[in-house]
C-alpha cells in the first residue's frame, strides 16, 4: 500500500510540474485593420483589409509570422502588408512589403519569421493601398508586447 501511495504521489507531482511549466512559444491573437483612403466621388472607402499573428520565441525572434491582405475595391490600386517591430532602443524596424496586384476580391497570405539582434519589444502590421509607389491609404494593427 505504501509503495502504491508513493508512486501515485510521485506521478501527481510530475503532472503538476508539467502543468506549471511555461509554454515555449507565446501565440498572439489575430489582429487586423482596414486601410482607408479618400476618393473624390465616394468619399472615404476601404481599399484593403489585412492582419496576422505570430509566435514569440524570445526577445529577438518571432516564428510563424502570419501576414494576410485582401484587396476590397475595384480601383486600379494594389494592396500590401508588412510587419513592423519596435527594437529595445525604441527605433522601429519596417520589414519588406508583401503585395497583391490581382485586383478586387483577391487576397494572399505569407508565413515567415523575424529575427532582430536589436530586440523585439512590440510587433504590429501595416496594411496599405498603393497608387504606383505612393501610399494612398493605410492602417496599423494594434501593437502587441512581446
Amino acid at each position: 500500500m505504501k509503495r502504491r501511495l508513493a508512486l501515485t504521489l510521485g506521478l501527481t507531482s510530475v503532472g503538476v510540474l508539467i502543468a506549471a511549466t511555461p509554454a515555449q512559444a507565446n501565440t498572439d491573437a489575430w489582429r487586423e485593420c482596414s486601410a482607408v483612403y479618400l476618393t473624390p466621388t465616394s468619399g472615404l472607402v476601404v481599399g484593403a483589409v489585412g492582419g496576422g499573428n505570430e509566435n514569440i520565441k524570445n526577445s529577438t525572434t518571432l516564428t510563424d509570422v502570419n501576414l494576410s491582405v485582401k484587396d476590397t475595391r475595384a480601383d486600379s490600386h494594389h494592396v500590401a502588408i508588412r510587419l513592423v517591430t519596435r527594437r529595445s532602443n525604441g527605433t522601429d524596424h519596417y520589414w519588406s512589403w508583401h503585395s497583391v496586384y490581382s485586383g478586387s476580391g483577391t487576397h494572399d497570405s505569407w508565413l515567415t519569421t523575424a529575427t532582430d539582434s536589436g530586440g523585439i519589444k512590440l510587433v504590429w502590421r501595416e496594411i496599405a493601398v498603393f497608387e504606383g509607389d505612393s501610399k494612398v491609404g493605410y492602417c496599423y494593427t494594434t501593437p502587441q508586447d512581446t
